[in-house]
């Protein structure tokens, strides 16, 4: 059941049971509902780092036990790795994966479950593939707490695999910037619905406490060099056409938005939630979008 981080665990035809997402960080965790394909209820519970448990159960108690779940990783619970696509037979990636790892992550390789996406736009070099490792005990742990509340399972996913779920579809390049507060800021290209890339940076953990004045001497400079370097290697690198537009999902949005066109940078906006999100505020969709982006991606995947 754990050999994949992303797994299908159960096929429960959408709508029959109640439909909840959970975002699992090192010390907060946030629960959403959808109803009548609307987010009904955004929760979020705190505590302190690795007292995850019972959070969760308190959380959990406000769902079914014939729910379904999706449960949403933070960066702290998983490695990240981009590499060369191994060439063995798909059958059997998952099984050579924490070997091809092992050297590139902190969990023992007895420990290891991973899983991994291809990565488009490499069409004319090496195959790449972006791998999530995370501890596969830990791991039993988190599904035999989440068992023991009631609700089934769907899906065990990393954040960073989801943030193109809040954007439309669209032919063009989107670069997706996304910051939430005490955590590195997320920059996503996303191309067709596909991500082609997607890196943490680092030195802006603090971003939500600069004021206006902090951004333009010196901060805001930095930010746009990672973004302008972002750019440069999904041109360059991975021939494809320029980035049509930015969208930010972080506190204060607009003042970043203008500052940015300010400087160069065109069609920078404030990310627009998702349909199902409307009744969100800007505060509480910063604060639960990997529970909301996940629910959104089952909705937009075709019936089974």
């Amino acid at each position: 059941m754990l050999r994949k981080i992303i797994k299908r665990l159960n096929q429960i035809a959408p709508g029959e049971q109640p439909l909840f997402a959970l975002h699992l960080c090192s010390n907060s965790l946030t629960l959403v509902q959808l109803k009548d394909s609307r987010i009904k209820l955004c929760k979020t519970i705190n505590f302190s780092v690795g007292n995850w448990q019972p959070a969760l159960l308190e959380a959990l108690a406000v769902a079914p036990a014939h729910s379904r779940l999706h449960i949403i990783l933070a960066a702290d619970f998983y490695q990240l790795v981009q590499l060369d696509k191994p060439a063995v037979a798909a059958e059997e990636m998952l099984q050579a994966l924490p070997w091809q790892v092992k050297d590139l992550v902190s969990i023992a390789p007895e420990d290891i479950v991973a899983d991994y996406i291809d990565l488009p736009g490499n069409n004319t070099t090496q195959a790449k593939i972006n791998v999530v490792v995370a501890s596969l005990a830990w791991l039993k742990q988190l599904v035999n707490t989440v068992n023991s509340a009631g609700p089934a399972i769907v899906s065990i996913q990393p954040e960073e695999w989801l943030a193109a779920a809040l954007l439309p579809l669209s032919t063009q390049a989107s670069m997706l910037v996304v910051h939430q507060p005490d955590q590195e800021v997320l920059i996503q290209i996303v191309r067709d619905g596909l991500l082609y890339f997607s890196r943490r940076t680092r030195g802006f953990s603090k971003l939500h406490l600069s004021s206006e004045e902090d951004l333009r001497a010196g901060t805001l400079d930095r930010l746009q060099l990672e973004l302008q370097r972002s750019m440069d290697y999904f041109e360059s690198q991975l021939k494809q056409p320029p980035v049509r537009d930015i969208r930010l999902l972080m506190t204060a949005p607009q003042i970043m938005a203008e500052l940015l066109s300010q400087s160069g940078f065109n069609r920078v906006e404030p990310l627009q939630a998702p349909p199902l999100a409307a009744t969100l505020n800007d505060n509480e969709l910063l604060r639960c979008w990997p529970a909301v982006a996940a629910v959104s991606a089952q909705m937009k995947e075709p019936a089974a």
